[in-house]
């Protein structure tokens, strides 16, 4: 993901309509955004359309923004309110439109907030496992995404299950260097991930 300097160092050429600063800015932002919708919708291929079509939107009013931080705010309000009409337009009488009728008030604002952040360390985290060394990240996937016991990894990498559990725990004390146990967990609940284990 670009960092806000590089982003705003790109900000001229957005302006202008370059695709190569469009794209970057796709990139710092789309999978953030996917899971934002797909949280408020339950529907991962339905959020992936709605952020496209923001993405449109944006690409439209290039000429507009002149910081990162105004092109984030945008892309999360369009996305944001592309999701509560299409709530109200299948008229689903479910958990998620009970939570975002009251969008106006106080509760719906902060819910919009948390969703926001969860997406970012989801991001955030899943940007860190892709730094694990080839064999660890690929132990930490296999128990932790796959739900595999220790004994199967083993016996599936062809390694004794003492190794798995050394590249199991250099892979959760890298983690923690940057995360706590706490947005660990919460991440594998978000994710539909075993739990953290120590």
């Amino acid at each position: 993901m670009e960092s806000l300097d590089n982003l705003e160092a790109i900000i001229p050429a957005f302006q202008q309509g370059s695709p190569q600063a469009f794209d970057a800015f796709f990139k710092a932002y789309y999978k953030p955004l996917v899971f934002f919708a797909a949280q408020l919708l339950a529907d991962a291929d339905e959020a992936e359309d709605i952020v496209k079509d923001c993405y449109v939107k944006l690409w439209h009013k290039h000429a507009d923004f002149n910081h990162p931080k105004s092109i984030k705010g945008f892309l999360y309000t369009s996305t944001r309110n592309a999701c509560l009409n299409q709530l109200r337009h299948r008229k689903v009488q479910d958990h998620y439109l009970q939570e975002m009728i009251y969008l106006d008030d106080q509760k719906g604002e902060d819910y919009i907030l948390q969703q926001m952040v969860h997406a970012e360390l989801l991001q955030s985290i899943h940007r860190e496992i892709a730094l694990l060394p080839a064999k660890r990240q690929q132990v930490f996937r296999m128990i932790y995404f796959e739900g595999l016991r220790l004994e199967a990894v083993a016996e599936q990498l062809g390694i004794s299950v003492f190794t798995v559990k050394e590249h199991k725990a250099k892979a959760l004390a890298q983690l923690r260097l940057r995360f706590s146990d706490e947005q660990l967990l919460l991440f594998f609940l978000l994710s539909g991930t075993a739990l953290l284990k120590a």
